[in-house]
C-alpha cells in the first residue's frame, strides 16, 4: 500500500516546490487514471452542470473526462484567465451568463496536493480560491495518490477547502 507524502513544511512556497518535484519525479502514474475513477462518483452521475478544468503538464488529465461527460448530455464550464487572474467561466468556448454559474453542482478543481482536512495547495495564483466562495457545487480536486499530504498542508483565511479528492486510488471525501 501507498502511503500518502507527509513532509514538514513551514510555507506555501515550499510545500509547491516540493510537490511539483514530487509529481514532476513521478513516473508509474496512469495520467487519465483519476479522472476515470472520478467518472463512478454519484455527484458527477447526477449532476448536469459540472465546471472543471483543462489539464496540462504533469497534471491528471480530464481531456477524455470532459469528453465523457459531453457524450451524458452533461454541460461542461471550463475557465478563462483574464489579466487580473480572475476567472471567466465558458462553455463550449463562449462565455456564459453569471446565472448559470449558480446551476454548477460539481466544481473540478486541479491542486498541486490535498491533506486530510481537504485543504488545497494551489499553484499560487490564487485564481480558484477567488472563484470558489461564487460556485455552490460540490468541490473536488483531481490529483494522484502521492500528492495527499499525511501532514497538514499551510492554510490561510482566504483558502477554500475542497469537499473530496479523486486519485488513482479511489475518492476520499472530507468532512
Amino acid at each position: 500500500m501507498v502511503t500518502p507524502y507527509a513532509p514538514t513544511m513551514a510555507s506555501k512556497e515550499e510545500a509547491r516546490g516540493r510537490f511539483r518535484e514530487l509529481r514532476r519525479t513521478s513516473h508509474s502514474f496512469d495520467r487519465k487514471a483519476p479522472s476515470r475513477i472520478l467518472l463512478t462518483a454519484p455527484e458527477i452521475q447526477s449532476a448536469s452542470v459540472i465546471a472543471s478544468f483543462q489539464s496540462y503538464g504533469d497534471e491528471p488529465d480530464t481531456f477524455e473526462m470532459h469528453s465523457t461527460l459531453k457524450s451524458q448530455g452533461k454541460k461542461i464550464l471550463l475557465p478563462r484567465m483574464n489579466s487580473d487572474k480572475s476567472l471567466t467561466w465558458l462553455l463550449d468556448g463562449v462565455e456564459i451568463n453569471p446565472t448559470l454559474l449558480s446551476k454548477i453542482e460539481v466544481v473540478i478543481v486541479p491542486a498541486l496536493a490535498i491533506d486530510s482536512r481537504g485543504v488545497r495547495l494551489g499553484q499560487g495564483g490564487g485564481s480558484f480560491d477567488r472563484a470558489l466562495p461564487a460556485l455552490s457545487g460540490w468541490k473536488v480536486a483531481l490529483i494522484d495518490y502521492i500528492c495527499l499530504c499525511a501532514t497538514e498542508l499551510p492554510e490561510e483565511p482566504h483558502d477554500i477547502r475542497v469537499d473530496a479528492v479523486a486519485t488513482e486510488l479511489g475518492i476520499t471525501r472530507f468532512s
